[in-house]
Parts: structure tokens; sequence; C-alpha cells
């Protein structure tokens, strides 16, 4: 008979995946992620696989916490523009926390550390790029609707344009000084769309 399982594995996925996201996968050893959760390699190979099935899971988590993480904004009532205007700012917040957590995004970090030699890691990476594409079609879509969009661009081209630029800003948080160097970046893209 099994021994019932003593931790909880959400607490211990969502560890897990904070340790990716601080150092990377590479850089991420099985030991580091005995030490940092509290488990047994035993228990997490029982429990999770491999150190890159792990991760693939901790994508996955990443993922589902995102959504009702940030994208609420985008339901909110208000003109586009202002609406647009506190999500950027929402970013430039999480993306210029204190110095130790200037870590960026998970996902984003991922890309440019994995994707490019990992098919299963690029094939979630480019899910995660298209449903943040689409947060901003289906925003775009109702803003248009109610007649306040006003752009040469396709709202498809546009939605690709917004997810572009949330990922710059990340990207160039981990090192600005100063907020309004990436508070540029996000008025310039409204430039298009407003």
């Amino acid at each position: 008979m099994a021994r019932p399982r003593e931790f909880d594995q959400e607490l211990v996925l969502d560890q897990a995946m904070h340790l990716f996201w601080e150092k990377g996968y590479e850089r991420t050893s099985i030991q580091d992620l005995c030490k940092y959760t509290g488990i047994h390699r035993g228990s997490l190979y029982d429990t999770f696989g491999d150190k890159h099935e792990l991760f693939l899971t901790c994508l996955d988590r990443f993922w589902q916490n995102a959504k009702g993480h940030s994208f609420f904004i985008l339901e909110e009532p208000g003109a586009p523009k202002e609406v647009l205007e506190r999500f950027f700012e929402m970013i430039i917040d999480n993306a210029m926390r204190d110095e130790k957590h200037r870590r960026g995004c998970f996902m984003i970090n991922v890309a440019a550390e994995l994707a490019p030699m990992d098919p299963n890691i690029s094939k979630r990476v480019e899910a995660y790029n298209l449903s943040v594409e689409n947060l901003f079609y289906s925003f775009l879509l109702r803003a248009q609707q109610a007649g306040s969009i006003k752009s040469k661009h396709s709202l498809r081209q546009l939605s690709r344009f917004l997810a572009n630029t949330r990922q710059g800003l990340f990207v160039m948080g981990k090192s600005a000084t100063d907020r309004k160097v990436l508070q540029d970046v996000y008025k310039v893209a409204l430039s298009f769309i407003t």
C-alpha cells in the first residue's frame, strides 16, 4: 500500500515555479528543487516526474495563474485608452519591482532561454503568446463595436502589437531605472489605437 503524500502539491508547484523563474531552468538542479520545496527527491519524481516534466507543469500553472492576475483589467469598463493605460501601468509596476524581484515574465524568460531548443516548451510559449494576443483581440473587438477604435491597422495586427509591447515592457523593466522610459513605450503603442 502506497504512503499518502505528506505535502501540498499546489504549494510545491508554486515553489518550484518561483525557483525556476528566479534561476532559470538550466541553473536549477533537482537538489535545489528538493531544498527549496522541502520534499525528498523520490517524492518529487513520484509526484511530478523528472525535472523537465515538473518544469512543463510549472509553465502550465503559470499561465493558469497569469490569466486572472493582470488581464482582468481588460474586462473593466472605461475608454479603451484609459483601460490600456491602467493595464500597462500595472505591467510596469510588476516589471520594476524592487531590485531583487526584477525577474521579468516567467514565460518570456522561458521563451528566450529554452523555446528555440525544446519543441514542448516552444509549443507552450506559442500557445501562451496566442492566448495573450487573443485577450487583446477580444478587448479591441469590444472597443471597436462600441465605436471607440479608429486605426488603419486590423484588430489582429493591433493585438499582436499590444502583446509585443507587453513583452517588451517586461524585458526593459529588468534593468530600467526610469519609469518614464517604459511609459513612453506604451504611450506610443496607444497612439496606434486611439
